[in-house]
């Protein structure tokens, strides 16, 4: 079984387990060992004779971990406006995706998949709507939950095929694993619903469903009223909020994710903690809609793990988790770096059931990893671990590789950080 040995000047296990000179030896595309400073690295090297791969000056950390991404929208990238109702929105994308075919959908994801890999993501848990992320990411080195999506917009008619096209044998391999996905409590009924959250307990899938996303959605789900109601015309409104549609359908358990979460009723912050779900926050898509800043601190003082996803370029300008970070620390200085790593590493891992196997560098996970420089600050090298993370969670860093299983992942390749000046103003 091959062996390799990876050291770099810093090597950040995860957000708090910080090393000077340390490395990582990797077996059979897994983490081996953790060598905490470059004495123990350069005794595992002599000792066990492994190949080893110096890369110098920079910092090795866990790869990205995006729990939320439409890929397939990656070619609508700057089509749609944010300043329209959230309906119209809906129906601008409803109309584009449709123009969509087949092979464009899958160069779509191919494109996002890419960029992924390029700014640090190494593991993705991507909605799927029509099978293009399927097909796609079959032969990708990127590591993948594809969570299967189904709506029937309230209609029974509709009911039975997507809940079979999301029931069909997954063909798992090493990198990729089948999730389930409601699109939202207003497109699919009470019946999909519990029909999906059987099927996720019985085939232990996690699930993910958009959720409180906007005003527009909570007047609806509750009183029929406001400007999705002409969008659901054909199904008549719950008479409930959307969490309690959801626990009512048994889906409100550990293992689902919840996305958005901007509009919660009282209560319902600690109803989740109860149930050991997280919720999935995304900056840049806060940003394109115009939304109040999120409060993410009362998220997490209720004992939710909140975790940070990039959702499509429908609704997004990259597909860049230091982008996300970055949007999250402009929104709410107060947040420490080392939670705002969590929430781009271990936090998504957990969302995606792949805890102590992605988002961090331990003994037992997958090696999935980055290399992050800083040539504009090439200083900060010689400078604490703790200056390093500021400046990786405020989004300077520039990604030179990245590898999966131990193993160089196409696509990778020197990309510059996202700068003040290459963003548009923050809105938040």
């Amino acid at each position: 079984m091959s062996a390799t040995l990876f050291r770099a000047r810093w090597l950040f296990a995860d957000a708090r387990r910080r090393h000077a000179g340390g490395g990582v030896l990797v077996v059979g595309g897994r983490v081996a060992r953790v060598l905490a400073n470059a004495g123990a690295a350069s005794r595992c090297a002599r000792s066990s004779g492994v190949r080893t791969v110096d890369l110098g000056d920079c910092v090795l950390a866990p790869g990205f971990v995006d729990p939320h991404a439409h890929l397939d929208l990656t070619v609508l990238a700057g089509r749609l406006g944010g300043s329209r109702t959230f309906a119209a929105w809906i129906r601008a994308l409803i109309r584009e995706r449709s123009k969509l075919s087949r092979r464009a959908l899958v160069d779509s994801v191919l494109a996002g998949a890419a960029r992924l890999l390029a700014s640090g993501t190494t593991c993705v848990g991507d909605i799927d709507s029509s099978g293009a992320s399927e097909d796609a990411l079959r032969r990708h080195p990127l590591r993948a939950v594809i969570f299967r999506e189904a709506l029937d917009a309230g209609q029974p008619s509709r009911t039975a095929a997507a809940l079979a096209r999301v029931s069909r044998p997954f063909p798992r391999s090493s990198r990729r694993s089948p999730g389930i996905t409601p699109h939202a409590p207003y497109t699919v009924s009470p019946g999909l619903l519990a029909s999906l959250a059987r099927l996720s307990k019985r085939r232990r899938w996690p699930a993910c469903i958009h959720w409180a996303e906007t005003l527009e959605e909570v007047s609806w789900l509750r009183h029929g009223r406001g400007p999705l109601a002409a969008l659901l015309q054909s199904s008549g409104s719950p008479g409930q909020s959307g969490l309690d549609s959801i626990e009512a359908s048994g889906l409100l358990a550990e293992g689902l994710v919840l996305v958005h979460g901007n509009h919660p009723r009282r209560g319902d912050l600690e109803r989740i903690a109860r149930a050991g779900a997280v919720l999935v926050h995304c900056p840049g898509t806060h940003r394109f809609f115009g939304r109040e800043p999120f409060p993410v601190r009362k998220w997490l003082d209720a004992g939710v793990t909140v975790a940070l996803g990039t959702d499509g370029l429908s609704s997004n300008v990259d597909l860049d988790m230091r982008l996300e970070m970055s949007l999250l620390r402009a929104a709410r200085p107060r947040l420490d770096p080392e939670t705002v790593f969590d929430m781009s590493t271990r936090a998504g891992a957990r969302a995606l059931g792949l805890s102590g196997r992605a988002g961090e560098i331990v003994p037992g996970a997958h090696a999935d990893f980055c290399a992050h420089r800083f040539p504009g600050s090439p200083e900060l090298l010689a400078c604490g671990s703790e200056d390093l993370l500021d400046a990786l969670t405020s989004g300077t860093s520039s990604v030179s590789g990245a590898w999966i299983a131990g193993r160089a992942a196409g696509g990778a390749g020197e990309i510059p950080p996202r700068t003040s000046e290459s963003r548009p103003a923050d809105a938040e």
